[in-house]
């Protein structure tokens, strides 16, 4: 049959050289509305968001079932946030490569092992291979291909989306923080992490299977993107946050130095964030802190580190991201100065929920105001490709931060590491100030005679 109302499909391309095609509408591609690529990648994330922080709200129950030292369990976490680092780049080279649903449920599968090998494996060994190296891998290949989808799909409202999905990663680990702080033991460990494995695998693999990429330069057609690129009365952003003058693929992107400069500054984040993580368990294991302190404080580290985000990203539209992020790590080097006059205090309830949730908030902005970032100064081609670079920082920074961590819990009478990692938090907002968006030289004419 005809269609009685044909489209014209074209490309066009805004004032700084950007390409867009449009003529085709999101119900048209998918048979549904494009916001099924927001909430399908928000659910998903959802899902895995209890590795990293529900497993600080795990570790005194599981360190106490297999009889491991404080190192030994924030080892487990250590590699895990190495691995979900490392497979995060991995898994924006797939997402231009394969379906989302092939990269979704082999991250599907990876999680699945790794909270099964969690819940019957006490050993080392099969624990740090199984739930560390496979979980993190899987949990990479799930986040960066959650990223990717929304960047691709909603170009025009990046920021938020990005953050509305990344914050999942967040507070979506606030049910079983709370089950795990409260209700987790030793005798039914097995039980709930078999169950947390089937909810964990079954979402991810439906969300997979249903996420669909649009074409390359897809935008909106509601939107005209040329009035778009330079109108602040419909894009109140590029007041504070002005377009690539080009586009820059990775390494043209590396020889800018700006982002060497983000790799360093997400080092310096999840430094700060998996301190925090890695403080609140360890404590919760070695130092006596209560099951309700530390469900309390792990909880609104994670919800801080949601919302954070979703406010953040506002933010930015105003003064600008890179002043937001600068901000955003004030915060979060502020707030470790707090944790450790908690600490001091014989880790107050009060106090220690009250800065760990700026701390999550100061360390969680981070990650979704650099996607924006990197959009905003290396170009529309390569933000996955870029980002999952920059993200890779995590790995670094993680190592270092649970470092820090397993230090304090086992000497407290050390201020040492509180003060690091708020020096770290505060180096990052140095050297926002530092951060320039990058601009193509000016080319030069040859002389006449």
């Amino acid at each position: 049959m005809t269609d009685p109302h044909p489209r014209t499909v074209r490309e066009v391309s805004d004032f700084y050289g950007r390409r867009y095609r449009i003529g085709e509408s999101d119900r048209l591609l998918l048979g549904r509305s494009r916001s099924w690529m927001a909430g399908l990648p928000w659910f998903a994330m959802l899902s895995i968001s209890l590795f990293q922080y529900g497993y600080g709200a795990a570790l005194p129950t599981l360190a106490t079932a297999n009889g491991w030292s404080v190192w030994q369990a924030l080892g487990v976490l250590g590699l895990w946030v190495v691995a979900q680092a490392a497979g995060s780049p991995l898994g924006g080279w797939l997402y231009q490569r394969v379906r989302p649903g092939v990269t979704m449920l082999a991250g599907a599968v990876c999680c699945l092992t790794a909270l099964v090998t969690l819940a019957h494996r006490g050993d080392l060994a099969t624990v740090l291979l199984g739930y560390s190296l496979l979980g993190g891998l899987g949990a990479g290949l799930i986040y960066m291909t959650c990223i990717a989808t929304v960047t691709e799909w909603f170009p025009e409202r990046l920021a938020s989306r990005v953050a509305m999905v990344g914050a999942a990663f967040g507070y979506g680990a606030i049910p079983f923080v709370v089950v795990a702080g409260h209700l987790l033991t030793p005798a039914n460990r097995t039980a709930v992490l078999d169950i947390a494995a089937v909810v964990v695998f079954a979402v991810v693999a439906a969300c997979g299977l249903l996420m669909r990429r649009p074409p390359r330069n897809w935008w909106p057609e509601h939107i005209d993107p040329q009035r778009w690129a330079l109108d602040r009365r419909l894009n109140r952003s590029i007041a504070h946050n002005r377009p690539a003058a080009r586009p820059y693929p990775p390494m043209a992107a590396m020889r800018s130095g700006m982002l060497p400069m983000m790799f360093v500054v997400v080092v310096l984040t999840a430094a700060m964030a998996l301190f925090d993580i890695a403080y609140l368990a360890g404590a919760g294991y070695v130092r006596g802190l209560s099951a309700a302190t530390l469900v309390a404080a792990m909880a609104a580290l994670a919800a801080s580190n949601g919302l954070g985000r979703a406010v953040t990203s506002s933010l930015a539209d105003r003064i600008g991201r890179r002043a937001t992020l600068g901000l955003s790590l004030l915060a979060g080097g502020v707030a470790q100065f707090g944790l450790l006059a908690a600490a001091r205090n014989d880790n107050h309830p009060v106090a220690l929920v009250c800065f760990a949730a700026l701390a999550g908030a100061g360390a969680g902005a981070g990650y979704s105001l650099l996607v924006s970032l990197v959009r905003d100064w290396f170009g529309d081609d390569a933000t996955v490709a870029n980002y999952g670079i920059v993200y890779s920082g995590k790995a670094v920074g993680g190592v270092a931060g649970v470092a820090l961590a397993g230090f304090v819990v086992t000497n407290p009478d050390s201020a040492l590491p509180f003060v690091a990692a708020g020096c770290l938090g505060l180096l990052g907002a140095a050297l926002t100030r530092w951060m320039r968006q990058p601009r193509p030289a000016p080319v030069q004419l040859p002389s006449t005679p």
